[in-house]
């Protein structure tokens, strides 16, 4: 029976479901988010700011992937999970909101205390919803029950960093991730499972938010030259910004997403949230993770050229994050079944490349960058030539 649209209850989604307009509208709001955790970096440049905006970046990662998991069983656009949606984006943009700042501010100040409990009404707001729309599947409705387990104690740690002194903030927080990281795979593997009901939507979700980061970092660099004086060396940075905008695009959405994608829609409805979760949920964030950094050094280094400084740590950034970036679509393509040795190989070399590359000029080494990916991209087939890899879920989890 046909659900009318206005109804309250949960409008299900089925194999052929694709992303919707209220899911592109709440994703914006990450632009921002990652516009403020790339300014973050790159303003402070340090070891322990860029551990501040990874640990800032992986809460907010959390948040989006548990409304993408929801909007593939229950449309986002319609009744309860509309309402919840629409709190979510709000709640989320408060929290991008605070993250200037915050890592500094005094404990029980407004920005860390905003941040802990937004954080926990997106969570609250996330559970009642998926709740309600599982009613009628008892096995994922203790899923959702179960994963409670592993955001209420994250919660609980976010609120006690919220209101510790700025200088232990960091290891509080740092706990909040490890305790989604692993606790929410525990759960997951040994859990009754969740489901994923179109393989189509939920590669086209994760699709979207790469092109958000990407999308981002041409922003990011944007911004902060326009508000400088144009020079032609800074002409040329920005212009090579896009280009590596570019180059990460190329072997993800040639190569990698493809491959994913083909893998999720083959493999057996039982496998299938196995796999999502594996090669989307946990592996895409090291790739977002990357791209944020190669952007935070490009934005550093077009800092470096206003203030006639050495751009050698903008080039460690670039360097680590294209690692960072390729190292996960070789995993990612391992995954999936795919090839994934030319991405390996690329990773190692960027990652040696962080010892050399800051001795080369920052246009240099952003130039060796863009030729690296796109050869890679290039060469690597995105056709699969075996059986996805996966860790089973318990089918007999409680």
């Amino acid at each position: 029976m046909r659900v009318p649209r206005w109804s309250m209850a949960p409008h299900r989604t089925d194999e052929d479901h694709r992303v919707t307009t209220m899911e592109l509208l709440f994703d914006l709001v990450y632009v921002f988010a990652f516009i403020q955790v790339t300014t973050w970096i790159a303003e402070e440049h340090s070891v322990r700011a860029t551990a501040e905006g990874l640990i800032m970046l992986a809460i907010l990662w959390w948040v989006w992937v548990a409304w993408a998991w929801l909007g593939n069983v229950i449309r986002a656009d319609r009744g309860l999970p509309l309402a919840g949606f629409i709190v979510a984006m709000v709640a989320t943009f408060g929290i991008a909101l605070t993250i200037q700042g915050i890592w500094s501010a005094e404990g029980g100040a407004v920005a860390p205390v905003a941040f802990a409990a937004l954080y926990a009404v997106v969570r609250i707001v996330h559970t009642g919803v998926y709740l309600y729309g599982s009613r009628d599947d008892a096995r994922l409705r203790r899923q959702v029950w179960l994963s409670t387990a592993a955001w209420i104690p994250a919660a609980a740690l976010l609120i006690v960093g919220a209101l510790a002194p700025p200088e232990q903030r960091l290891w509080w927080w740092a706990g909040t991730v490890a305790l989604e990281i692993g606790a929410t795979w525990l759960l997951s593997v040994h859990g009754p499972g969740w489901k994923v009901r179109s393989g189509q939507h939920f590669a086209e979700r994760f699709d979207l938010v790469v092109i958000l980061a990407l999308g981002e970092s041409v922003l990011a660099v944007g911004i902060t030259a326009a508000e400088m004086d144009i020079s032609a060396e800074l002409l040329g940075i920005g212009l090579l910004g896009v280009l590596v905008a570019i180059a990460l695009w190329w072997p993800y959405f040639t190569t990698v997403g493809p491959t994913l994608e083909d893998a999720l829609d083959q493999a057996e409805p039982d496998r299938k949230p196995d796999l999502a979760r594996d090669a989307y949920s946990y592996l895409h964030l090291p790739l977002i993770m990357g791209i944020i950094l190669v952007a935070a050094g490009i934005e550093e280094a077009v800092v470096a050229l206003e203030e006639e400084q050495s751009s050698g740590g903008s080039v460690i950034f670039i360097a680590l994050g294209a690692a960072l970036f390729a190292a996960t679509c070789a995993a990612l393509m391992r995954v999936a079944g795919g090839a994934w040795g030319w991405l390996a190989a690329s990773a190692a070399f960027f990652a040696v490349g962080a010892l050399w590359l800051p001795q080369l000029d920052a246009t240099v080494a952003i130039v060796v960058t863009v030729v690296v990916l796109a050869v890679v991209g290039w060469v690597t087939p995105s056709a699969r030539h075996r059986e996805p890899l996966a860790v089973d879920s318990d089918s007999e989890g409680s």
